[in-house]
């Protein structure tokens, strides 16, 4: 709506400029369109593009009554209100550029609709887990982890927010260093989800998901909705001290610590160790799940960094079946399961980079494993980031919004089918 109130405001200033402006009456009704879309923004989406878009309409206006009104008496009076049309109707067509560009950018977050025949609940837990917590000075602290659940229900009821609160996206946006506003068409967004809803009944495959470096439990959300309206059961976790922000029961939050040294030995030796950190709340979380539930099936998952975690959960531990990797460069185990590894096609922007993920991959690969690769997608495509970041290719690729989603939902979906439903056979050697 923002958009096409923009795109009226610019109609209304060029229609001022032409000899359509003798018709007082259709500039005078344009006029009152205009102002009624915005209060009709104003009233349903309470975003920071209201404000270029309520400065564009204003002036638009101002625009207008300069040019319908009768011609002055003396020329210098002439002169100086064409000026000040001139600069209203220039600053008009300006800030309804920034109002529609930003809204086109920047979206209110809209998750697709899961594609299975369940319809899908969601549920947040957090415990402890016994463990030292490692990423603190403090070695009486021990590792509490929060996991949000996706699974099958026969429930209706309203959806689950994307966020509980602006906290974690204002987290997320300091950390590539922007203002917290800019995301908060994410804050507005809302999922396919019924919060709390019973699971139905059955027994269902488990997919424990670990999201990238420094990212969040929410941040595949499509993916394990679709997956969780295909009959699995998906639980992604927060890793605290590394997720942008996580939110405890009583209200704390745990912000990210991470930090690059600018050394690559030593920032890749860090995230070794973040890899291994996360395989352990990986395990934990299958723990503590199988407290309460029966599954049929485990498998790991994860984007960038939590797919190494995917891969060394799986190797450490022989309860998982399957694992995904969601353009992730391995960190070490060699998993007996197998392994889908969906891969960026535009690659990491760094032929050394390249070089190493590709042999690292195909080392894990060797035994039993499957690797895809998405001509034009690039390394955020296939996490919701592609449905609120600005459409550009170098951010989520050439293929528009959806497509890297789409594939790995699809392709997940049909991997888990056939590796959890299909004998569950462990690989040679």
């Amino acid at each position: 709506m923002v958009i096409t109130c923009s795109l009226a405001v610019l109609v209304l200033v060029v229609a001022a400029w032409t000899p359509l402006r003798r018709n007082r009456i259709g500039l005078a009704v344009g006029s009152s369109l205009v102002a009624v879309g915005f209060l009709s923004v104003l009233v349903l989406q309470s975003r920071w593009t209201i404000a270029p878009l309520g400065i564009a309409s204003a002036l638009a206006a101002v625009t207008v009554a300069l040019r319908v009104k009768r011609r002055p008496t003396s020329r210098p009076r002439a002169i100086a209100e064409a000026v000040m049309a001139g600069l209203t109707s220039t600053m008009a067509a300006a800030a309804a550029i920034v109002a529609g560009g930003a809204a086109w950018a920047l979206p209110t977050l809209e998750l697709p609709r899961p594609s299975g025949s369940f319809a899908v609940g969601t549920s947040i837990m957090q415990w402890e887990t016994g463990a030292p917590e490692v990423l603190t000075a403090d070695p009486a602290d021990t590792r509490v982890l929060v996991a949000q659940l996706w699974y099958p229900t026969e429930s209706t009821g309203p959806s689950q927010a994307y966020f509980d609160s602006s906290t974690v996206p204002n987290a997320i946006a300091a950390q590539a260093g922007l203002p917290g506003f800019l995301l908060d068409g994410v804050v507005q967004g809302s999922t396919n989800a019924v919060a709390g809803a019973a699971r139905a009944d059955g027994v269902f495959p488990l997919v424990l998901f670990s999201p990238g470096l420094g990212g969040v439990r929410t941040q595949n959300s499509v993916w394990a909705e679709d997956l969780a309206s295909h009959g699995y059961i998906v639980a992604a976790v927060d890793h605290p001290y590394d997720s942008a922000a996580v939110v405890l029961k009583d209200g704390t939050v745990i912000s990210s610590t991470l930090k690059t040294t600018g050394n690559d030995e030593t920032d890749q030796r860090i995230a070794d160790n973040l890899a291994s950190i996360r395989a352990d709340d990986l395990i934990a979380t299958l723990d503590r799940l199988e407290t309460d539930l029966v599954v049929d099936g485990v498998a790991t998952a994860g984007h960038s960094i939590g797919g190494a975690a995917a891969i060394l959960a799986a190797s450490r531990d022989d309860r998982v079946d399957a694992v995904i990797n969601l353009d992730g460069l391995p960190r070490g185990g060699q998993p007996t399961v197998p392994v889908l590894a969906i891969v960026a096609g535009e690659g990491t922007g760094s032929a050394e980079s390249d070089a190493r993920y590709d042999a690292a991959l195909t080392k894990t690969l060797a035994a039993c494993g499957t690797r895809l690769v998405v001509q034009g997608a690039q390394h955020l495509s296939f996490t919701d980031a592609a449905l609120f970041l600005p459409p550009l290719p170098s951010l989520i690729g050439s293929n528009g919004r959806t497509a890297g989603l789409d594939v790995a939902t699809r392709e997940t979906r049909a991997f888990l089918d056939t590796a959890l439903h299909g004998g569950r056979e462990r690989c040679p050697g």
